[in-house]
């Protein structure tokens, strides 16, 4: 495949996985969890399959355990860490209890 080929197919791939988590955030704060799994199913299906790269923002608002979109007060708890020179950004999934530890650039 060439390469303006590809770069037309990831814009799409692109294009879709920002509708489908929109979707996604929509159905949580409707309180339909399953439609919000199944749209973030999908986007991870869909990223695999075009072998393209998930956005970090879209990767990291998805719980890795059980795909639910990571919306803070709602599927979520968001805390800041500092421990001296580090600090992390720490999120918990609400619904199945998955922790994610991101680290923060000072």
């Amino acid at each position: 495949m060439r390469y303006k080929e590809r770069s037309i197919i990831r814009d799409l791939v692109y294009q879709r996985v920002k509708e489908l988590f929109n979707l996604a955030i929509l159905s949580i704060r409707n309180n339909n969890i399953e439609f919000a799994r199944k749209y973030c199913k999908l986007i991870k299906k869909l990223s695999m399959r075009s072998r393209v790269r998930l956005p970090r923002k879209v990767k990291r608002m998805i719980c890795k355990q059980c795909f639910i979109p990571l919306v803070p007060g709602l599927t979520c708890r968001v805390r800041i860490r500092s421990e001296g020179k580090n600090s992390r950004i720490v999120i918990t999934c609400l619904l199945c209890g998955w922790v994610h530890r991101y680290k923060i650039k000072r």
